[in-house]
């Protein structure tokens, strides 16, 4: 372990700390020596004023702080806090919370820390539940250990409500069945429908409106594999179509778009075979969709309009493969 130099990119506290560390295994306990050492290592170019007067940690650290490059390390936190993105295919909530918690030293307002936390992370599940279960909380510990239970939460027990905002991620691709503000330019020339990005974006966001008018069935009911349902795009209202008269622009199989006066009826099709009885539909289901006796499919086929590709989403009446295949999740 090398004596940290002090460079204003660091916070005082934390860097008086590691010179401390850093003394301590080299047998160095005398403070003043310490502290000698400390001011020694502060930067040529960060000029602390009476410097040879500084006698404690204390006084070593309140005149850091008082030096302009202080003032930049803050905004700097700052910056890097509203920009951070939790990304759970990427890290741990446990290494994410403690970078984050290493930008926030100086923030004590919790209602700030809250409203940062919200917008690391897009799912829109999540903001809803950690909105609700911040309420009321001020202590900053117990904020991060809300906000870990939360995005740690086994979504596989959640059970899919009618109104609930979901997306359907395409197994064999990893893309997520979307819809966008584009038209097609073959077939029935309505909305394009198409796998996109492999995060869910705002053009991945479907709402499940069930069609069930005999049983009155209530918004944010349960859904079951036996009923029929519309999805719905959050973005644009539209709902999810099939034409059964128009070809896909690319293979020429049944195409899919949106329409905002149209629909179908659509039935989910559990496709776990250790658990394919399950009368409830619960986010991370592996699921096929069906309408009629059609089958939705999504493949490495891509067709462009203008300068942007999308890769193909059809329905089918052929055999039931790994390319029908989708997954729920809650957004």
């Amino acid at each position: 372990m090398d004596l940290p130099k002090y460079t204003g990119t660091i916070h005082p506290e934390e860097w008086v700390k590691q010179v401390q560390i850093y003394c301590y295994l080299k047998g160095i306990e005398n403070e003043e020596n310490i502290i000698k050492f400390s001011k020694l290592m502060i930067d040529s170019t960060i000029i602390i004023p009476n410097v040879n007067e500084i006698n404690s940690f204390e006084e070593l650290i309140k005149a850091l702080k008082l030096h302009s490059t202080f003032s930049i390390y803050k905004n700097s936190c700052k910056r890097k806090l509203q920009l951070i993105k939790y990304i759970p295919e990427q890290e741990d909530v446990t290494t994410f919370l403690a970078t984050f918690r290493s930008l926030c030293v100086e923030i004590s307002d919790h209602k700030e820390i809250i409203t940062m936390l919200i917008n690391s992370y897009s799912n829109y599940f999540f903001k809803d539940e950690f909105i609700k279960r911040v309420e009321g909380i001020n202590s900053v510990d117990e904020i991060f250990k809300i906000f870990s239970e939360v995005v740690t939460f086994d979504e596989s027990k959640i059970i899919i409500k009618f109104g609930t905002s979901i997306a359907l991620k395409h197994v064999a691709t990893g893309k997520y069945l979307s819809s966008y503000n584009v038209n097609y330019l073959t077939g029935s020339g309505q909305r394009v429908v198409f796998a996109g990005e492999e995060l869910p974006d705002r053009n991945a966001l479907w709402h499940v409106t069930c069609n069930n008018t005999n049983h009155n069935y209530q918004h944010y009911q349960h859904c079951t594999y036996d009923d029929s349902f519309y999805l719905t795009h959050k973005e644009t209202g539209n709902k999810l179509y099939i034409s059964t008269t128009h070809k896909s622009p690319t293979t020429g199989q049944l195409e899919v778009s949106c329409r905002n006066n149209e629909a179908r009826s659509l039935n989910w099709i559990n496709t776990n075979t250790t658990n394919n009885n399950a009368p409830y539909v619960k986010a991370k289901d592996v699921i096929t969709l069906k309408y009629g006796d059609y089958i939705f499919r999504s493949h490495d086929f891509t067709f462009t309009i203008g300068n942007k590709t999308f890769q193909e989403v059809v329905c089918h009446k052929e055999r039931i493969g790994g390319n029908d295949e989708w997954q729920i999740e809650i957004v």
